[in-house]
This record gives C-alpha cells, sequence and structure tokens, in this order.
C-alpha cells in the first residue's frame, strides 16, 4: 500500500511501487521511479529522470535528481539511477548527468550518505559506499565497492577511488586512489600506505593482505628511481604476487586508462 502525506505533491505520471512512503511536504516530479519499500521521509525533491530501486530511506531536505551544476550543460533528459537500500541522510544532493558525458549518473546499493555529501553529474558509484559528512564529489568521478570517503573531503572530476580505499577527512584528492589505497586527511593528499584495518575488519586472510602489501612496495618503492610503469611490469611478471586477487585488482586499476595518474606517497 502506497502511503502519501496529503502535503506532499507527487505527478501523477510518476511510478510508484507498493509499499512507498511519501512523507510531508516532499516533491517529486513526472518521471520518477521510486521502487518497493523506499520512503522519503519529509521535505525532500525527487525530480528529473530519476529511478531510486527498493528500500532506499532519504532524510529531510535531500535532493535527488536536479540538474548538474555544470555550465555547459542543460541536459532535461539526463538520467539519475539509483539501487536499493541506500540511505541518503539529510542535505544530500545527487544530480543528473550532463550531455558532456554519457548523461547518465549512477550510484549501486547499500551505501550511506551523510549529511550534505554531494554526488555530482555523471559520477559511478557502486557498493557499500560510505560519504561523509559534506564529502563532495565532483563531476565524473568514478568509486569503487566498500570505499570510504571522510567528511569535507573533495574528489577532484575525473578522479578514481578504487575498491575498498580510505580517504581521511578534510582531504583534497586530484588523483586516482588505487584499490584498499589510505590517504590521510587534510589538505591536498598524499598516499599514506593501505587501508589495512578496513581489510582486517573485512575478514580478509592474512597472507591475503601480506600479498598486496609486497606488491605495495614494489609499486611504491620510495628508493626505486625506475619510471612507474617499469615498476608496475615487475609486479606484472611477479607470478608470486600477480594471481592473489587483491593484487590483481590493483594491476587492473592502475593499468586502466584514466585522466588522472596514480597518487603516491610523498
Amino acid at each position: 500500500m502506497i502511503d502519501i502525506h496529503p502535503s506532499a505533491i507527487v505527478d501523477p505520471s510518476a511510478e510508484l511501487g507498493d509499499d512507498v512512503v511519501i512523507g510531508p511536504y516532499c516533491v517529486v516530479g513526472p518521471n520518477v521511479k521510486i521502487g518497493d519499500e523506499t520512503r522519503l521521509m519529509s521535505h525532500v525533491v525527487v525530480d528529473g529522470y530519476t529511478t531510486l530501486g527498493k528500500r532506499n530511506l532519504v532524510y529531510p531536505f535531500a535532493t535527488l535528481g536536479l540538474l548538474a551544476q555544470h555550465k555547459r550543460s542543460n541536459a532535461p533528459d539526463a538520467v539519475l539511477v539509483i539501487g536499493d537500500d541506500n540511505t541518503f541522510r539529510e542535505h544530500v544532493t545527487a544530480h543528473v548527468g550532463s550531455d558532456v558525458d554519457h548523461k547518465i549518473t549512477i550510484i549501486g546499493n547499500r551505501n550511506l550518505f551523510l549529511v550534505a555529501s554531494h554526488i555530482a553529474h555523471d559520477c559511478v558509484l557502486g557498493d557499500d559506499i560510505v560519504m561523509s559528512n559534506n564529502a563532495t564529489l565532483a563531476g565524473h568521478v568514478r568509486v569503487g565497492n566498500k570505499a570510504i570517503i571522510g567528511g569535507l573531503a573533495a574528489v577532484l572530476q575525473f578522479t578514481r577511488i578504487g575498491e575498498g580505499a580510505m580517504i581521511g577527512g578534510m582531504a583534497g584528492i586530484t588523483r586516482d586512489v588505487i584499490p584498499y589505497g589510505l590517504v590521510m586527511g587534510g589538505g591536498r593528499s598524499a598516499l599514506s600506505g593501505l587501508n589495512l584495518v578496513g581489510l582486517q575488519r573485512a575478514g580478509v586472510p592474512k597472507e591475503e593482505i601480506m600479498a598486496l602489501q609486497k606488491a605495495y612496495k614494489i609499486l611504491f618503492n620510495r628508493e626505486d628511481n625506475r619510471l612507474f610503469a617499469e615498476r608496475l611490469a615487475d609486479l606484472e611478471e611477479n607470478e608470486e604476487l600477480n594471481q592473489n586477487s587483491f593484487v590483481k585488482s590493483v594491476i587492473e586499476f592502475v593499468s586502466n586508462p584514466s585522466k588522472n595518474n596514480i597518487l603516491q606517497p610523498e
């Protein structure tokens, strides 16, 4: 049974799933699709070509699906696609894509977006991500599964954040962060090592973590004056390490084309 508060404004063309709850003073646009058991608490705006999956929870004053904050884009047919079981806390903003990219912003499943965090146009986010208060993604950012982005951190456009990476509060990220990488907070930041605590909490076996540590030392050895590409080649040829699934994900990440370089240690 759908429950719409009398003060809410829901366009008759919007598609609402079973047991959707639309709270007081919410506004839902004509091209919106909301999946089963999703709840908009109050004062929420969902507009544009926005699709929310099942069991999403959206807190007051969040806005989803408004036009991109982009001077050269005004794409009313751009899209925001949101998966299942996400939580959007107060004042979170997530925008549709832009016509300078593929006109689509994608958010996966089971993500937690804390107060005033921002997902800009054309971002692609995986699953089980946490964005803390006031964390900001510029346009075209890619964030891997289980990444954590600390409060007041800002990520430059076109940057990639790898799976399981941990970004500290107030960090300024201008280069790609490897999977399971650790970046300490404060100012323009450098790679600080691996997110060992996150790996341990995830139950990753000790031998797997040790293999990843060995790979990290090969890639980011400060005493090795060779080019990064040469160190990467060494890692790719290391039969002991390149079969490890975590090491493989790092190799694939750094080998894929990107508009940014890989973030390095200081």
